[in-house]
């Protein structure tokens, strides 16, 4: 009676995991990211250090292709000496098709800063995409920014 059960349990599941929303395959993606800032309007404080900053630059992927990159984040510096970042990226590529992420990124000043990007939505082929990755950063010289993405995605079926 238990073999019956278990058979019969795990055939639902199989089924409803067959069609469940969920199931768009997710594809790996890399790139390197190269960008300088455009604009950057520097807030004092007794405590920290804010910068924001309007980023312009390109990305290389795995592949060969490139994106042109736009973004607006701010960095900050704790009084400790850590630095941190966030905003927001665009990717356009030469398609037309277009990627926005968040970026959430903290380390070192003058080292490596590491933290997360988040796929929040996208344009054309990149149309339903969701997804996150990791994100490495160095900054060489002032507002430069060297970075390597490695992420995770799906993008919905088109209809």
């Amino acid at each position: 009676m238990a073999v019956i059960l278990l058979t019969i349990v795990f055939s639902i599941l199989c089924f409803a995991a067959r069609y469940s929303p969920a199931q768009t395959s997710m594809e790996l993606t890399r790139w390197r990211e190269f960008s300088y800032a455009r604009q950057s309007n520097q807030l004092g404080s007794r405590v920290t250090a804010v910068t924001g900053l309007q980023r312009a630059g390109f990305i290389m992927l795995g592949d060969g292709e490139f994106a042109r990159l736009w973004s607006s984040t701010v960095h900050t510096t704790s009084p400790e000496g850590k630095e941190f970042y966030q905003g927001f990226a665009m990717y356009d590529f030469n398609d037309g098709s277009s990627i926005l992420a968040k970026v959430d990124v903290s380390g070192e000043p003058q080292g490596k800063q590491v933290g997360t990007i988040v796929f929040l939505s996208g344009t054309k082929r990149f149309k339903g995409i969701t997804g996150r990755g990791t994100i490495s950063s160095w900054m060489p010289a002032q507002w430069d920014m060297y970075g390597e993405v490695e992420a995770s995605y799906s993008v919905s079926p088109q209809q």
